[in-house]
């Protein structure tokens, strides 16, 4: 049995990967959409579920067949494991009601406790979709030619114009050619 891999948040976003609220109020119901690159979380208000959920994921384990609460403890310490990657979750509206320091030690702190077993492992699809599109080396490219150089319509607007002036520059030397 080995321990199921996820990208951070960080890495995520580096390989381009949009993150938005999900509509779904189901808690568990994280989604990844491979065409048009977002990760879908429902929102999380950490303040109010720390006490809770951890009780939540001991009922689990002793009582419950599913490990469907221990499955999500598992994905977020995978996913948030710095206050950085937190920070990314806040900006995005995804944790509410919490600072970035606690919120990483929250998630870490459930995933210590986290029971789980690779082979009936919830997000098992998710963990292999979203690992799949951090390999891709056109990805990584694509997103930090966006975030490092094309970051504002300004550099976006340069580059036209760069690129049609050399177009015209061009131009004009061919026909400077064809008229000697």
């Amino acid at each position: 049995m080995h321990a199921p891999t996820l990208p951070t948040i960080r890495e995520l976003n580096r390989a381009g990967v949009k993150f938005e609220v999900g509509l779904n109020k189901h808690l568990f119901d994280i989604r990844f959409d491979k065409i048009k690159g977002t990760l879908e979380i429902p929102k999380l208000r950490i303040s109010d579920v720390s006490f809770y959920f951890k009780n939540l994921q001991m009922f689990e384990a002793l009582h419950c067949k599913t490990n469907h609460v221990n499955d999500y403890a598992k994905v977020l310490s995978l996913l948030v494991t710095s206050p950085k990657d937190a920070e990314l979750l806040i900006h995005n509206g995804i944790l509410e009601n919490t600072e970035s320091v606690a919120a990483s030690t929250f998630c870490g702190e459930i995933g210590k406790q986290a029971r789980w077993s690779y082979n009936e492992f919830y997000y098992k699809v998710l963990a292999r979709d979203l690992n799949a599109y951090c390999k891709s080396p056109w990805r990584k490219w694509n997103a930090n030619l966006k975030q490092n150089y094309f970051n504002t319509p300004w550099a976006s607007i340069s580059v036209i114009a760069a690129a049609l002036l050399l177009l015209l520059t061009l131009t004009q030397t061919v026909c400077s050619i064809i008229a000697l």
